[in-house]
């Protein structure tokens, strides 16, 4: 995702959008309907941000002030989302409604069953419908920043250039884990005991009697545990989190699904590595290289546009606001230390 979407790129486990049927627009912008499932997360989640800094939102004395920043700020972003959605129409740009549905089917693992992913829709006073709509309007969004700086970019020769000179700052690898952990470094008994069982899984893994996912799931003692093993980010080469030996091991596997064949130990234990995913050359790399080398100017350019365009934004029918309430005074400098508003076109957060 670009940097502009900040704020929607640290809600990355969300996934949002459209209105439903039966519901009333919140407001319509710029002849934009605002579905008010949209705003109601806005409003929740901003609730859960004051709530993590230890604002107590439903304080008889100081909460409703609370809620009316928080209400502002959301209808500051929804307008401002409104207003993207319709300066993309206007360039003519649509999304592929097949994409959207993936996107929203892939958010959805992210809650580990159809159940907690009910119980979060109802919290947050949102349907499916809601989250395909913001979900489609990340991805207007990222086409309405390239429209803007169609003519802002680089020549594949350019490109090319930059990546051969250094692919391992761009090729990307994703990894999962077995961990046999040691717990007493010192005790060399216990190394061998823990090398012999990790040869042991490696070859249950070979013959096929067991699942990379279920052996990580009965031995790590990490929260890859609940994952599979998978250790969540794309890393390179050149700029690896990993330990020495850990990295040395996993930059070896050249494909998809393969495993280290033999145990890797680090200070932690065994290690089996899987590689799970990896993108390689200039193709993959270019839209990081042109970031990389135009971001801020080509980021400038767009938010000026929409900038822009928030000027002459046309509100027809506006949000009713639920809270008015005067600032506490012994609070206002807790409410200005404790902004909910991350700003739609800033740098990244990347919700999930």
């Amino acid at each position: 995702m670009k940097k502009f979407l900040s704020l929607l790129l640290m809600l990355t486990f969300l996934a949002f959008g459209g209105c439903a049927k039966s519901e009333p627009a919140a407001m319509v912008v710029n002849d934009v309907e605002i579905p008010q499932g949209v705003l109601n997360y806005y409003i929740n989640y901003g609730k859960d941000y004051l709530t993590s800094y230890g604002v107590d939102v439903t304080d008889p004395e100081s909460g409703a002030y609370y809620m009316s920043m928080i209400e502002e700020q959301g209808v500051d972003i929804v307008t401002e989302i409104a207003v993207v959605r319709s300066m993309a129409a206007e360039a003519g740009l649509t999304v592929d409604k097949t994409a959207v549905s993936d996107a929203l089917s892939k958010e959805k693992t992210n809650f580990g069953g159809d159940e907690a992913w009910q119980e979060w829709l109802t919290e947050y006073e949102v349907t499916e419908a809601d989250i395909k709509w913001i979900l489609e309007y990340q991805m207007l969004a990222d086409a309405l920043y390239e429209h803007v700086n169609s003519d802002l970019t680089m020549t594949d020769d350019e490109v090319a250039a930059i990546y051969n000179a250094a692919p391992a700052d761009y090729d990307t690898y994703k990894f999962a884990h077995i961990l046999l952990d040691v717990k007493n470094p010192t005790d060399e008994a216990e190394w061998d005991a823990a090398l012999a069982e990790t040869q042991g899984l490696i070859a249950s893994l070979n013959d096929g009697t067991a699942t990379f996912e279920e052996l990580a799931a009965e031995h790590n003692p990490d929260s890859t545990k609940a994952t599979g093993g998978d250790l969540g980010q794309y890393v390179t080469a050149s700029a690896s989190p990993y330990v020495e030996e850990f990295g040395a091991a996993a930059f070896k596997l050249t494909e998809i699904g393969e495993i280290t064949q033999e145990p890797v130990k680090t200070d932690f234990g065994y290690h089996i590595i899987k590689l799970l995913d990896r993108t390689t050359g200039v193709e993959a790399a270019k839209d990081t290289i042109i970031d990389e080398q135009l971001g801020e100017e080509r980021y400038n350019r767009y938010a000026e546009k929409v900038a822009e365009a928030m000027e002459n934004v046309n509100i027809t029918q506006d949000y009713e606001r639920k809270y008015a309430a005067e600032e506490p005074a012994d609070d206002a400098d807790t409410a200005a230390d404790t902004d909910t508003n991350t700003d739609t076109e800033g740098d990244k957060t990347d919700a999930q």
